[in-house]
Order: structure tokens, then C-alpha cells, then sequence
């Protein structure tokens, strides 16, 4: 059986007992940087702790995290295009290739929609890149380290899911470049795998929303029908 494991109110992802306490503190600052960097009509309030959920004058784990889970999710954003939801910094790498859905006919976003809040090129941060598995970023020296690991990762957690939640294995987009110049469209490459991560979110059948399979069970257990 794994160790008990509690849930970061600010990027819901799992961490055990004692790592949780080192790691929020952390996460917080990272929050704080990332969302600085944002146009100010995306910043958002920082995020707050719940309260520690007690039963019977001991903690309750499973009651603390799906409150914690709450909190990363309120902080959306859906795309004005397609309507799906993503964090603020991951939005801006979606719209630049979604399409519009205004009934008159399908077009890619102009640039001019994101120029008004792109860093000058001295200040821009390194291109990142994103991982097809868990959607998160990684520098384009990281992500091939990243990647292999993630990977294993991923079929321990699938193994440990019920077998109604087990998904098959992600595959990677495949790349092709640039004609006639021999290099990738990073934004492209990126939107691709956003959508290979967010294609394993599994639905609640109580309230609808989508989580990964791990975070549902932890969802489930405080879900209530409507």
C-alpha cells in the first residue's frame, strides 16, 4: 500500500506527509513569479490555504485534500474560442494555434491578440517545452530527461487505478519540421502535447468536471450530487 499522501492547495499535485511542508512554501513562490508574468486582466488572487479538516481530534486526510484539490482547479481559466479551461500561462500557448468557433468559419488567432503583453526579447524567459504525459513545462534540454521518467511514472500510477479508470498508454505527437527550414513549431509541438495530457482527464459521474484518474478518486470522496 503507498504512503499517505496530501494534496498542494496550489498545484494539486501529491506529496507525502513530511515533503508536503517543504514544498508549499515553495510552490507558493513559484505561483507568485509565474503570475507576476502574466497580463494583469490573468493575475490572479493568491490562492489560500483551506482550513485542516479534523475528525474526532485527528486530521482528515482524505476530507483536507479533496478541500485542498479545490483550490488549484478555481484558478481556470476558460478560452475565449473553445471554452476549455487551462492555467493563465498555458492558456496563452493554446490560443495561439485554437481555433475561432464564431460560426463564420474556422481561423487561426491573429498575433495581434497576444502582442500586447509579450515580453521584449531581451527579457523573454527560455523556450520551455511541454510534456505529452503530464502537461507540464521543461526546458528543451530538461524534456528529454523529463519525458522517459514521466513515462514510468505513469504506468506505476495506471497499475495502482482501478481497472475502469486505467487509460492506454499516451503517445507522443508526432513532429515534423518546418518546410524548408529545417526547424519545429514549438508552439505547434506544444499545443499538440497539451492536448495528448489533457485527453486522459477522466469526467466525474457526479458532477461532470474532468480530473486526472488519481485526483478523482481524492475528488470523489467529498463530491456531492447537485
Amino acid at each position: 500500500m503507498s504512503k499517505l499522501q496530501r494534496v498542494c492547495y496550489i498545484c494539486g499535485r501529491q506529496f507525502g506527509l513530511h515533503s508536503i511542508v517543504i514544498h508549499e512554501p515553495q510552490c507558493l513562490e513559484k505561483w507568485r513569479i509565474e503570475n507576476e508574468k502574466l497580463p494583469k486582466h490573468q493575475q490572479r488572487p493568491e490562492p489560500k490555504k483551506p482550513e485542516t479538516i479534523k475528525t474526532d481530534g485527528s486530521l482528515d486526510v482524505n476530507a483536507s485534500n479533496a478541500a485542498a484539490f479545490k483550490s488549484p482547479n478555481a484558478q481556470l481559466i476558460p478560452c475565449e474560442n473553445c471554452g476549455r479551461t487551462f492555467q493563465p500561462d498555458r492558456l496563452s500557448v493554446h490560443q495561439r494555434s485554437c481555433k475561432s468557433n464564431d460560426g463564420g468559419g474556422a481561423s487561426f488567432k491573429t498575433p495581434q491578440s497576444s502582442t500586447s503583453y509579450k515580453s521584449p526579447p531581451a527579457a523573454r524567459r527560455p523556450r520551455t517545452v511541454i510534456c505529452y504525459i503530464c502537461g507540464r513545462e521543461y526546458g528543451t534540454t530538461s524534456i528529454s530527461i523529463h519525458e522517459p521518467q514521466c513515462l514510468k511514472k505513469w504506468h506505476i500510477e495506471n497499475d495502482q487505478l482501478p481497472k475502469h479508470l486505467r487509460r492506454p498508454e499516451p503517445k507522443k505527437p508526432e513532429v515534423r519540421p518546418i518546410k524548408g527550414t529545417g526547424t519545429y513549431d514549438v508552439d505547434a509541438l506544444n499545443e499538440a502535447a497539451w492536448r495528448s495530457s489533457q485527453d486522459q482527464l477522466v469526467p466525474c459521474d457526479i458532477c461532470g468536471r474532468t480530473f486526472l484518474p488519481d485526483r478523482l478518486i481524492v475528488h470523489q470522496r467529498s463530491c456531492k450530487p447537485k
